[in-house]
């Protein structure tokens, strides 16, 4: 196939619009999510990024009780949070005693316009020498699920 004259020109015209199109609409929303379903980030035991980390999948022992978990947590720039969930299952030692807690009112936050949110879980105190796995889900728009499950020892 062959050009006319002046077609290499403006497909070269064409080509350079569409790339400042795309470096435009990048460069808009640079705090957007680029994942496609929804992730919790970090999770700390305390009211906020100040306290101990927690693993996913693990287990941390801390030394000073907290009255509460907090979460972070992304969903995709497309979808919105349709729900947020959390419960956590404690055993004592020996594993002769436990208890369980569904939280049923949580009031998270959710920033729309950068797909980002923070739930916190109270109460999360515990006894000590008992281990609570708390487990944290996050709901969005299109019912894709994130899923954490971590592990607290409150060591005497």
């Amino acid at each position: 196939m062959k050009l006319e004259a002046g077609e290499g020109g403006l497909v070269v015209v064409q080509f350079a619009a569409l790339v400042i199109v795309v470096l435009f609409l990048s460069s808009v929303s640079p705090d957007q999510s680029a994942q496609s379903t929804p992730v919790i980030t970090k999770v700390y035991w305390g009211t906020s990024s100040q306290g101990v980390p927690l693993h996913e999948g693990g287990l941390v022992k801390v030394t000073q009780n907290e009255t509460t978990v907090t979460a972070y947590f992304n969903v995709a720039f497309s979808t919105q949070v349709s729900g947020v969930s959390g419960s956590r299952l404690c055993v004592g030692p020996n594993s002769t005693q436990g208890e369980s807690t569904t939280y049923t009112y949580i009031q998270f936050t959710y920033i729309s316009s950068k797909g980002t949110g923070t739930i916190p879980l109270s109460p999360a105190g515990q006894q000590v020498g008992w281990v609570c796995t708390y487990t944290i889900k996050v709901t969005d728009s299109l019912s894709q699920t994130a899923t954490w499950l971590g592990s607290v020892e409150l060591a005497p």
